[in-house]
């Protein structure tokens, strides 16, 4: 009898089993009742910063309305930090025509009614289920600026990375029809607009300018052309942007003479710049962010079915081939150069070189011709000529890739000129190309910019 009962006395209690299910049950518990704290703290914070979003938004808007004047209010973006939490507030406005369509200073064809003026604020931390805070508002001019029987420019000026350029000065002169501006625009706002009203129909050219800024032409003072007509409105559109310094060295033989009126063409995405007037030190460039490649010599591109231009001298225009028995790879230009606006690079020009002999007090000249069959030249159907100045005696001088002969004279012009003896010009050494005897004893010297193979 006693054994079993303290059998049944060591029954007594709970078993671990139950003990462990009981602590689960417990930690569930714990942990729904923690997370929906911490979901109620962040609803009430959520809510909290939602109010100081919409009081923000809403200043915003009284702000900009009174302004009074919506040329005034434009794209904006404030970051400000409220109570440890930081607001970022962003304004996006627009003109709109009578119909609700935007009307940018750079896009659509309406007529500016009013501008829509968006503002929308977000907050760190926000809930994913919590949209932004947006108020929207519309502001119309005091005093009319459209009539029926003139017409508006709006001028848009936008650098490389797409954002409005602040600060452009605008000048708009009549060319066809049209009259005097009374008073011209005011300098681009932050948008890189500006706006000119109540114009007399006809044509115009318009000229924006601002101090160390070129466009993607490299001018300096851009200008185009647009026609206004009663009751309408026009853009016209610019890419211009502070410039970036380009640092020039032109890699050629050691103590090589450059031609005084060398050529050097820069290459990008839009086209060909031609530097005139000799050899530079530096120049100023748009920012491309792709940047440029620059070769000596007047580049001129080919025109499909019609002039070969003068591409020799670009090295990527020389294709692989044999030359006197000697393969020859493709040619290839160096490696594009980029600099931000108001930044700084270097760039590499690479020529070709040769020796010349002359008599004493001679002036020098070569001139671009045909290559020689067989010598891979792409040709130069400009056939420029480059002056040395007066020289004396053996030099070594440098040109861009291609054929040349040369000349020389008694007289700065070129007249009287004669052909440098074939027996009196060289290639440097390491310079692949050919020296080709032609007629009156002349040579036609090619200087090819391939690597062996």
């Amino acid at each position: 009898m006693r054994r079993m009962l303290d059998r049944a006395r060591s029954d007594d209690g709970m078993s671990l089993i139950e003990v462990i299910v009981a602590m689960l049950v417990f930690a569930v518990i714990s942990l729904g009742v923690a997370y929906s704290t911490v979901t109620i703290i962040k609803m009430t914070n959520d809510t909290r910063s939602r109010q100081v979003a919409t009081n923000l938004a809403t200043s915003q808007i009284d702000y900009a309305r009174g302004l009074q004047d919506p040329f005034l209010v434009t794209n904006d973006e404030i970051v400000t930090t409220i109570g440890q939490r930081t607001y970022t507030l962003t304004q996006t406005v627009s003109w709109v025509d009578a119909g609700g369509n935007d009307v940018g200073c750079g896009t659509g064809t309406g007529v500016m009614q009013s501008k829509r003026v968006n503002v929308t604020v977000k907050w760190d931390n926000m809930l994913s289920t919590t949209p932004a805070v947006r108020v929207d508002t519309l502001i119309s001019p005091d005093d009319r600026i459209n009539d029926p029987n003139l017409g508006t420019i709006r001028i848009s000026v936008l650098g490389v990375a797409g954002t409005g350029m602040a600060n452009v000065g605008v000048t708009i002169s009549p060319t066809s029809g049209g009259a005097a501006l009374k008073d011209q625009p005011a300098p681009t706002n932050s948008d890189g607009c500006s706006f000119a009203l109540k114009v007399t129909p006809g044509t115009y050219s318009v000229t924006i300018n601002r101090s160390n800024s070129v466009d993607t032409n490299q001018a300096t003072s851009p200008s185009k052309s647009v026609t206004v007509v009663a009751g309408g409105s026009i853009a016209a559109l610019f890419q211009y942007d502070y410039a970036a310094t380009f640092g020039l060295t032109y890699s050629a033989a050691s103590g090589a003479l450059l031609p005084t009126d060398l050529d050097t063409t820069f290459l990008s995405t839009y086209g060909a710049y031609v530097s005139s007037g000799g050899a530079k030190t530096q120049v100023l460039l748009h920012p491309v962010p792709s940047g440029y490649a620059g070769v000596a010599g007047k580049y001129i591109a080919p025109i499909p079915n019609g002039n070969q231009g003068c591409i020799n001298v670009d090295p990527a225009a020389w294709p692989a081939g044999t030359v006197n028995g000697k393969a020859l790879n493709a040619g290839v230009r160096m490696d594009n150069v980029a600099a931000a606006p108001q930044g700084s690079a270097s760039m590499t020009i690479p020529l070709g070189s040769m020796t010349v002999t002359v008599p004493s007090n001679s002036y020098l000249f070569a001139v671009s011709v045909a290559g020689a069959a067989g010598s891979g030249d792409p040709g130069c159907a400009a056939a420029p000529t480059y002056s040395f100045g007066k020289l004396s005696g053996a030099k070594t001088i440098a040109l861009p890739y291609g054929s040349w002969v040369l000349y020389y004279g008694a007289n700065a012009n070129g007249s009287g000129k004669l052909p440098v003896p074939a027996s009196s010009v060289g290639l440097v050494g390491g310079v692949l190309g050919s020296v080709t005897t032609i007629l009156a004893g002349g040579a036609t010297v090619t200087l090819d910019p391939r690597t062996a193979k």
